[in-house]
């Protein structure tokens, strides 16, 4: 684990969030879907933006801790939360641009199905689910494999 002044600093460097076990909000920000899933990791950062995802990607591996990557925060397994680590959230990342000439879609990786309004992208992606909580970027993922 971080020594105090690191997380501090790393924190400081955060355009988004740094919550640690014990702040105010630390047990609402670890919950998942699944609530069976009860994993308490050692901090969270609410990335703001991809400079903080490089950031918190930095900090986890120069001090060895276990990092978890949580979008949408729909995974049943609870694969997007860790014990003692470092979740990295991109929740807060929620953005769609699509190229039609490029035929591209670009997503932010918190960005969930039922959050799209972006012109264009239900009949780009089609049909890819019932429900809007699950992240879009996994929705896609199994567009692109299918194709």
């Amino acid at each position: 684990m971080p020594g105090k002044e690191a997380i501090q600093q790393f924190g400081e460097s955060l355009r988004g969030e740094l919550i640690l076990a014990g702040d105010a909000g630390y047990d609402e920000a670890r919950k998942v879907y699944n609530g069976m899933i009860d994993k308490k990791p050692a901090m969270i950062a609410k990335c703001f933006d991809v400079a903080d995802v490089i950031s918190s990607v930095n900090f986890g591996r120069e001090n060895n801790m276990l990092i978890s990557v949580r979008g949408g925060g729909h995974n049943a397994g609870g694969l997007g939360i860790c014990d003692d680590g470092l979740v990295i959230d991109l929740s807060q990342i929620r953005y769609t641009h699509v190229d039609p000439k490029a035929k591209t879609i670009r997503v932010g990786g918190g960005c969930q199905w039922g959050m799209s309004t972006t012109p264009g992208m239900h009949s780009a992606c089609g049909s890819c689910g019932l429900f809007p909580q699950p992240a879009l970027v996994d929705l896609l993922l199994v567009v692109v494999l299918a194709t």
